[in-house]
């Protein structure tokens, strides 16, 4: 018997597409559910099946995408059901992290209003804190005021000498996210917003790296923290150098990662001047490319996701200011001043800072030590956050058996 046009035959190719499309899309459990409504409404489970074959079979946005704006309907509609569950499982399955669910129901809140969303938020809460990792569960993220600005902290708590992390230009304090439960075993571990990025984004103007260097002192201040190992990566190892020349006494150790000590001046002032005359969302492909492999920006997985919006979000006066800064940054001459223990890390395929460039970094600092990541990019904290872990695991602990 042939099929009326607009349904499908139990079998057909159409039918075969629609299961693929719901057990791709969120497990076999889905499709369980769809076929449990064979036997209570026949016209219900074949019009799930159309929509699965059909339309959904040929949308435009990928599994993620429709997981979580799945999850955005469900909570706006009130579900705390098992289908809340299951595209809860099908965002997580598809690369959804899980401060991306939580933004899904805070969006919810804001249009759909907060009975719905405390709903959502309480039904997915225990599968939320499980997907976090343990060393995140426990940190705690914290506005910090700071002379003439708020940033935003996380701070794991812990004992000892604390390891403050520094991050890279247009990011903010979850560059660290993949390289955070590696370090804090190893004790207190503290990342939080520079002037200009995330939390800090509308403070007043950058002026430079000093300045920056003093906000870092002043975080330590408001922290009660005396001394610090202090690790920087990029736009962050910038400050970390100024951090340890200018405030040396609140400096134990220092890791520079994927940064230099003397910048490419007219190129980056170039990257400011790109932005004010052509937007942010002209700079995002030219950043990626520089940061990532190709690759892994094909894979588009959470870090490429977080560096993009990152990008296309910053404000154009805090992007140019902070490549400014950079741009002023030399301290070659001024490098046998660092006499705490120093890690050189450098990444074989990064393109901003070159092998060659933390080379002659490494040179200049007194009995530092020179690691080489391969593969390794200017993203090192994002691309490659393991091999990155291990060696300033290893740095941190040689330095603490040191200080004994």
């Amino acid at each position: 018997m042939s099929a009326v046009f607009g349904r499908a035959d139990p079998g057909s190719a159409h039918d075969s597409i629609a299961r693929h499309e719901a057990t791709t899309l969120a497990g076999p459990h889905l499709m369980e559910k769809v076929d449990e409504l064979a036997a209570i409404s026949p016209q219900l489970h074949r019009s799930l099946l159309d929509g699965f074959g059909g339309p959904l079979a040929e949308r435009a946005i990928g599994y993620r995408d429709w997981a979580l704006l799945t999850l955005a309907v469900l909570t706006a509609l009130g579900d705390t059901g098992d289908q809340l569950g299951v595209y809860f499982d099908a965002a997580v399955r598809h690369g959804a992290t899980d401060a991306e669910i939580a933004d899904v129901i805070n969006l919810a809140l804001a249009y759909a209003g907060a009975p719905r969303a405390v709903k959502a938020a309480r039904a997915l809460g225990g599968r939320l804190a499980d997907l976090r990792t343990p060393d995140l569960r426990s940190t705690k993220e914290i506005p910090v005021r700071l002379r003439d600005h708020d940033t935003m902290v996380w701070d794991s708590g812990g004992d000892g000498v604390p390891m403050v992390l520094i991050h890279a230009l247009s990011l903010d304090h979850r560059f660290w996210r993949a390289v955070w439960p590696h370090l804090t075993g190893l004790g207190r571990v503290v990342a939080y917003d520079i002037r200009g990025h995330g939390h800090a984004r509308g403070a007043p103007d950058t002026t430079g790296l000093d300045q920056l260097a003093t906000d870092t002192i002043d975080l330590l201040d408001a922290l009660h923290i005396p001394a610090a190992d202090i690790y920087g990566a990029s736009y962050g190892g910038a400050i970390a150098q100024h951090v340890a020349l200018e405030y040396p006494t609140r400096v134990r150790s220092l890791a520079l990662i994927a940064t230099a000590s003397r910048s490419p001046r007219e190129l980056l002032e170039a990257r400011a001047t790109a932005a004010e005359e052509r937007g942010m969302q002209a700079q995002v492909p030219v950043s990626l490319l520089r940061w990532f492999l190709p690759e892994t920006i094909a894979e588009d997985g959470w870090a490429v996701r977080y560096a993009r919006e990152c990008v296309r979000r910053d404000r154009v006066a805090d992007w140019a200011a902070a490549w400014r800064a950079m741009a002023r940054l030399d301290v070659v001459d001024r490098l046998p001043e660092i006499a705490v223990p120093t890690l050189v890390v450098a990444g074989q395929q990064d393109l901003s800072a070159t092998p060659e460039d933390m080379r002659r970094t490494a040179r200049g600092i007194p009995g530092s030590e020179y690691v080489l990541l391969d593969p390794g990019t200017h993203m090192m904290p994002l691309e490659q956050p393991d091999a990155l872990a291990a060696a300033l695991c290893r740095f941190r602990a040689s330095n603490s058996v040191a200080a004994r």
